[in-house]
């Protein structure tokens, strides 16, 4: 169940917020390089969209922080690299796929259920890529200076981004002919 009801022409309404979600995905891309929110990404997509959608932008998402990255920033082009980016692709669509689990254990979308949704979202991508850098390299990433540290980017984009859902919902979207509102 997402967010946004169809109340209306859900769909665009759907695109504009999975939109404003990619811009701010490739954009976080340029600016943080390798600290992109995917697990912010993934809970606010799955609170919002319904879960094929969902997993589309999330996909999205993803190749669009792996093109800045490759294109723009100037990651290498080995197959080491190719390898955790894949890893970086699969364990985002996991991320997705855990938010999504837990919204539907809780059975709403309510503030506890989103940051209960969150939590897991971002234990899982972290845990996950762990595990994938057990095999590639990179587990000197996961040390809990540096976990932490992806923690403060990671929350302060969900909340950036839930804030700014909330004002779409509420300006936006309700000109749009449909007002999404919050599961209880």
């Amino acid at each position: 169940m997402a967010l946004i009801q169809d109340t209306g022409p859900t769909s665009t309404i759907e695109n504009i917020w999975a939109g404003i979600l990619a811009t701010a995905s490739v954009g976080g891309s340029l600016l943080l390089a390798c600290m992109f929110p995917f697990a912010a990404i993934a809970t606010l997509l799955a609170a919002t969209l319904p879960m094929r959608k969902a997993m589309m932008w999330m996909g999205g998402a993803w190749l669009g922080n792996q093109l800045v990255g490759y294109q723009i920033l100037g990651y290498p082009q080995t197959i080491n690299s190719f390898s955790h980016g894949a890893a970086i692709g699969v364990t985002a669509l996991a991320t997705l796929w855990i938010a999504n689990k837990i919204f539907e254990m809780r059975s709403d979308h309510s503030v506890p259920s989103v940051l209960m949704a969150y939590a897991g979202a971002f234990v899982g991508y972290q845990a996950l890529l762990a595990l994938f850098a057990v095999f590639l390299g990179g587990i000197q990433n996961f040390l809990p200076g540096v976990v932490w540290m992806v923690f403060q980017n990671d929350v302060l984009w969900f909340a950036g981004l839930g804030l700014l859902f909330l004002v779409l919902n509420n300006v936006v979207f309700k000109s749009l002919g449909s007002q999404p509102s919050l599961q209880n």
